[in-house]
C-alpha cells in the first residue's frame, strides 16, 4: 500500500460525523466569530469547563457531570470548524497544538474526577481501574502520534476520544460510572495494541535512519 493510499485507508467515526454535522458546525462556527469570539479562545473555554465537570464527577453529580460534559466536549468540534473558516480551510499549526494539549488536560481533569471520587469512597479497585482507563486514553494518542510521525494514517481503532466521551457521557447520565471506566480501560488498550499491531505490520523491523 502506498503513502497516499494509506491516508485515506481509514476514516474513523469522528471523521463521518463531521461530514455529517458540517453545515450545522459552520453555521455554529460562523456565529462564535461574529460575536468576538477566537478559536483558541473557544478551545481554552472547553478546556476549563472540564475543570467544573470534574468537580462535579468527584463529588459524586454524575447525571450533571455528563450533561454539561456534552456542552463542553462540542467546543472541540467548533474550535477546529472556526479556525479553518479564517485560515481558508488550513487552520494554524500553534491552534492545533493547543488543541491537542487541551484535549489531553480535558480528560485528566475527567479522570482525575473519578479517580478522586472513588479514592473518597475507599474503592481502591475503582481507582485503579480509573487509573488504567486514563492511562489507555494516554497510549491511544501516544500511537497515534508515533505513528503519524512515521507518514502513516493512525485513524483507527475502536476507542478514539470521541468514542470514549460517547461512552461516558450516557453512563455518567444513567449513573453507571463505573461502567464507563471499565468499558474505557479495555477500549482504549485494545485501541492503542490495535494501532501497535498496524504499525509493525506497515513499518516491520525497519532500521532507523542517522
Amino acid at each position: 500500500m502506498s503513502q497516499n493510499q494509506d491516508q485515506n485507508a481509514y476514516k474513523t467515526f469522528s471523521d463521518n460525523l463531521r461530514v455529517v454535522f458540517k453545515s450545522f458546525g459552520e453555521t455554529c462556527s460562523l456565529f462564535l466569530l461574529r460575536i468576538g469570539f477566537s478559536p483558541n479562545a473557544v478551545t481554552l473555554i472547553g478546556c476549563a469547563g472540564h475543570i467544573f465537570v470534574a468537580y462535579l464527577l468527584a463529588t459524586g453529580q454524575f447525571t450533571w457531570g455528563g450533561i454539561l460534559l456534552v456542552f463542553f466536549a462540542v467546543t472541540d468540534f467548533f474550535d477546529g470548524t472556526m479556525s479553518r473558516l479564517q485560515t481558508d480551510g488550513k487552520g494554524t499549526k500553534f491552534g492545533a497544538v493547543l488543541d491537542s494539549t487541551t484535549d489531553r488536560y480535558a480528560e485528566f481533569f475527567i479522570f482525575g474526577g473519578m479517580i478522586y471520587y472513588y479514592a473518597s469512597h475507599g474503592n481502591l479497585l475503582m481507582v485503579m481501574v480509573s487509573y488504567l482507563a486514563v492511562s489507555g486514553a494516554i497510549l491511544v494518542s501516544y500511537t497515534r502520534a508515533k505513528g503519524e510521525i512515521e507518514g502513516l494514517n493512525m485513524k483507527l481503532g475502536v476507542m478514539s476520544r470521541l468514542e470514549r466521551y460517547l461512552f461516558m457521557v450516557p453512563c455518567f447520565i444513567f449513573n453507571i460510572p463505573q461502567i464507563a471506566m471499565w468499558g474505557i480501560l479495555l477500549g482504549s488498550h485494545f485501541t492503542a495494541i490495535q494501532r501497535m499491531v498496524y504499525m509493525y505490520k506497515r513499518l516491520g523491523d525497519k532500521r532507523k535512519s542517522g
